[in-house]
């Protein structure tokens, strides 16, 4: 018995005493009148003695039933005349042992009709129908959906939990049983006969309860499929298990809404506490950054449950549960912020002195965008959680970072709003990331290759933000800033790789007949060499975007060709007049564009 129920329930064994107040209408009558009403009650209560051989009440005809609580009605109107016309009479106390022994057939009754009739299905693959009208097999379903499909339980939607003609006997004993002063029993039967039944309805949802140390030590897919299952088995646990059980509650005990509380809670309030208890172990669990989703995930479904939590556990006596599924917000509120920290000065602490081959995409970058593409898909939950925690950001910064900082536009939120406050931490982490490339491509002993890599990186990352919500919150004019800087990371790249090939095409205002043949073959000679030098350096550098990549062959190949179109109209027949021109003149133009045409495929990375 809870301390709820102690504190509340002693009222209903005062109850006959304080009848006595009461002010009777009839006429006073004899003894023998009451001996008469007494014996009447006697016939029909003994009949369902536990000696008797009928002991069901409401397993026979309902007439039967009715005749049984008529008499239990007569007789406690007869105990509260005789309370006072004489409290102390012999009459009184037979007609109170008498009304106990119908409290042991009725309490008997209460639980058979309890433990027989289970109704509800709410295992997801058999039951919550989608319409809420038949399952199946074509039988009535667990319940009604008052407003349209609600396969997810997205909404409270209340099922009956057992037939209404249970239901409606039920309620004829738990009235009869409460107003003779055994509240305290209707409790204590309703809470055991249907903790089970609630028990097994979480086991069909798929509800179980790990320890704080089993939620601690697991991880990975298995952690996921957990906090997936938990969202699932909570929304039908409160939504549907648990709002149809309270109304059950006040179908059986309407007008007696202490007992009606004090039910519901005994049978609701443990598992819900259990089920509530997973979300404090994460919430309390490490701060580990791939567990930062799933802590979302429920955030925000606990966050959108809370309003029916509130409806639903409404009681004074469920005041634990409500308490209990704040507290699980603010801890999942701390654990996410927590994690973000983490993951920021992860991403801080990285300290990489390897050379990414290729110049390609570095590992910190995808983990980055990927992390932070994600992120952006729970903007609406990262702005509260975000918009109370303040930026540290540290006083000395390497690199000019600062200056990076401070020289973004945030134009993706309003200034000063929460979302802004999001935007500027995400924005924050970017350029962390920025500065950790910068960092890595000074390790690139080819300038041309150094470009090579931070283009290709600051491109995955542009291309990361505009095809997510990170877009929305950075702004299009972050994202025009840096397209601008991919494009000037390109020009640097082409000025790094290919200026000295280009040079040795000009003619440096040197007139045809003034050039020997020793200096033409020396020039041809020059621009072969540079030419196949760049090319072998390249069979090894990547562009893994195919957009940049076509974008970048074509850009060297409008440079490139042309000049070496006039390079060769130029100086094409005065080396031919000297003989052997083919050992000088390599190249068509038709061949260079084939070999520029090859560059960067073999970097069709995913």
């Amino acid at each position: 018995m809870t301390r709820d129920m102690n504190k509340v329930l002693p009222n209903f064994d005062n109850h006959l005493s304080a009848m006595s107040h009461q002010n009777l209408s009839n006429p006073p009558r004899t003894s023998a009148d009451w001996e008469a009403d007494l014996a009447s009650a006697d016939r029909v209560i003994s009949a369902r003695d536990l000696k008797s051989q009928k002991p069901l009440l409401f397993h026979g005809g309902r007439e039967e039933a009715r005749e049984y609580l008529a008499a239990v009605d007569d007789l406690r109107h007869l105990m509260e005349k005789l309370v006072l016309m004489d409290s102390s009479s012999g009459t009184l106390v037979r007609a109170q042992r008498l009304m106990e022994k119908s409290m042991v057939c009725l309490q008997r009754e209460f639980h058979r009709i309890l433990t027989t009739n289970v109704k509800p299905n709410l295992a997801p693959e058999d039951g919550l129908s989608d319409d809420g009208s038949t399952d199946e097999d074509g039988s009535s379903g667990s319940g009604s959906v008052s407003r349209g499909r609600n396969s997810n339980a997205d909404w409270i939607c209340e099922v009956d939990m057992m037939p209404l003609e249970a239901e409606h006997d039920l309620h004829s004993i738990a009235e009869r049983m409460v107003t003779a002063g055994y509240g305290k029993e209707c409790v204590r039967i309703y809470g055991l006969a249907r903790k089970s039944v609630i028990e097994e309805c979480l086991y069909k949802i798929g509800v179980e309860r790990p320890s704080k140390g089993h939620v601690h030590k697991t991880e990975g897919a298995i952690l996921d499929s957990k906090i997936k299952t938990w969202i699932r088995t909570m929304k039908i646990a409160v939504r549907v298990l648990f709002a149809s059980e309270k109304r059950l509650c006040h179908g059986i005990f309407a007008g007696f809404n202490i007992v009606r509380d004090l039910c519901f809670a005994e049978v609701a309030k443990e598992p819900t506490m259990k089920l509530l208890g997973f979300g404090e172990s994460l919430g309390m669990g490490r701060k580990s950054s791939d567990r930062l989703f799933g802590v979302l995930d429920m955030y925000d479904s606990l966050s959108k449950l809370m309003p029916d939590i509130d409806t639903v556990y409404c009681q004074e006596c469920c005041v634990g549960v409500r308490t209990q599924a704040s507290g699980d917000l603010v801890r999942l509120v701390e654990a996410a912020r927590g994690i973000f920290i983490e993951f920021e000065n992860a991403v801080h602490r990285e300290n990489s002195k390897t050379r990414i081959p290729g110049g390609t995409i570095h590992p910190l970058t995808r983990y980055v965008m990927n992390y932070l593409s994600f992120m952006s898909d729970y903007k609406e939950s990262l702005v509260k959680i975000t918009a109370n925690a303040p930026m540290d950001i540290p006083k000395a910064l390497p690199d000019g970072l600062m200056g990076l900082f401070e020289d973004q536009d945030w134009d993706g939120e309003e200034q000063g709003s929460p979302a802004s406050v999001l935007s500027v931490r995400l924005g924050w982490i970017i350029i962390i990331l920025q500065s950790k490339l910068d960092t890595t491509s000074k390790l690139y002993k080819d300038v041309a290759l150094s470009y090579l890599f931070l283009m290709n990186n600051l491109d995955y990352i542009v291309k990361k933000i505009k095809d997510s919500e990170l877009l929305g919150l950075l702004g299009h004019g972050w994202l025009t800033k840096n397209q601008s800087k991919v494009r000037q990371y390109a020009a640097n790249y082409e000025r790094g790789a290919w200026m000295k090939v280009l040079d040795s095409l000009r003619d440096e205002g040197t007139h045809v007949s003034e050039m020997s043949q020793h200096a033409l073959k020396d020039k041809f000679k020059g621009f072969n060499h540079g030419f196949e030098d760049v090319l072998r350096k390249h069979s090894a550098w990547l562009v893994p975007d195919v957009q940049l990549q076509g974008e970048l062959r074509q850009s060297i190949i409008e440079k490139m060709i042309p000049a070496y179109r006039s390079f060769l109209g130029r100086f094409r027949r005065s080396l031919e007049n000297g003989g052997h021109s083919e050992m000088y003149i390599k190249y068509t133009p038709d061949d260079l564009e084939a070999h520029l045409s090859n560059l960067f495929k073999a970097s069709r990375h995913p």
